[in-house]
C-alpha cells in the first residue's frame, strides 16, 4: 500500500468521505459512506494492492447514515470487526430509535440519513481505547451521543468524523444535525488540546492541529 491513508468518496455529491487506513500493518476502514459507497471502498482496497479480507476492522465514528450507510455490506464483504461508540450502538443495530437533532431540519435530509441497513456491532467504545494496529478510539460526544474520533499515532493524524466541517470556512459540526452543540464544543476543545498535527475531517479537506486549536478558542470565547 503506497499511501497509509486513502480517502474514499462517500456520496452526498461527494461532500462526505471515509478512509482506508493502514497503521502498523493493520488495514482498517474508518466509516463507510452512504448507500452505494461499498463499490468505491472495494476499489480502494484493490488499488492498495490488498484483498477485502485484509480489512480487520471497520470503525464507525457515529451512527448517521452518511457514515454507516454501507457498514453492513462492507462487513459482509470483508469479515471485519465493527466498532462504534457505545451510545451509538443501539441505533446502528436497530435496537433504539435513530437519534434526531434538537433543531428543525428538512424531512428529506433526515430521512436520507436514517435509512441504512442495520447491523450488529462487535464492540462498543466507552472510553479511550487502543484498537488493533495501534489506532486509538477517543470518545468525542456531541454531534451524536456516541461520536468517536480515531487517532493514528504513527501518522500524527486524527480522524474526527463530524466533530468539525470544512466545506468552506472551518466550523463546528452542523448544528441542525448535532444532538448537543455545547457538548460538541467541549469535545472539540479536548481533541484540539491533544496537539495532533493532522486533523482529517469527513466533510471537507484536512486541517492542521493549529487550525483546530484556533476554532476551539473561538468556540470557547463565544461561550463566555
Amino acid at each position: 500500500m503506497e499511501r497509509a491513508v486513502l480517502r474514499i468518496k462517500g456520496g452526498l455529491k461527494e461532500q462526505v468521505a471515509f478512509f482506508l487506513v493502514e497503521h502498523r500493518g493493520v488495514l482498517s476502514l474508518i466509516d463507510t459512506g452512504t448507500r452505494g459507497s461499498a463499490k468505491r471502498a472495494l476499489a480502494a482496497i484493490e488499488k492498495a494492492g490488498r484483498k477485502p479480507e485484509d480489512v480487520r476492522q471497520i470503525v464507525l465514528t457515529h451512527c448517521h447514515g452518511d457514515h454507516t450507510g454501507e457498514a453492513k455490506a462492507l462487513r459482509e464483504a470483508t469479515g471485519a470487526m465493527v466498532i462504534a461508540g457505545a451510545e451509538d450502538v443501539p441505533p446502528i443495530e436497530g435496537k433504539a430509535p435513530y437519534p434526531g437533532p434538537p433543531g428543525r431540519i428538512s424531512n428529506r435530509i433526515f430521512a436520507s440519513l436514517s435509512k441504512f441497513p442495520r447491523l450488529p456491532v462487535d464492540h462498543g467504545v466507552n472510553d479511550r481505547e487502543h484498537l488493533e494496529g495501534g489506532l486509538v478510539a477517543l470518545p468525542s460526544p456531541g454531534h451524536t451521543a456516541g461520536h468517536i474520533a480515531v487517532q493514528a499515532p504513527d501518522l500524527d493524524s486524527i480522524f474526527v468524523g463530524d466533530l468539525v466541517w470544512h466545506l468552506g470556512p472551518l466550523k463546528p459540526s452542523w448544528e441542525p444535525l448535532t444532538q448537543d452543540v455545547e457538548q460538541n464544543g467541549e469535545s472539540l476543545r479536548e481533541i484540539a488540546a491533544l496537539g495532533i498535527d493532522k486533523v482529517v475531517v469527513a466533510h471537507g479537506s484536512p486541517i492542521t492541529g493549529d487550525q483546530l486549536k484556533g476554532l476551539a478558542k473561538k468556540v470557547r470565547d463565544r461561550k463566555k
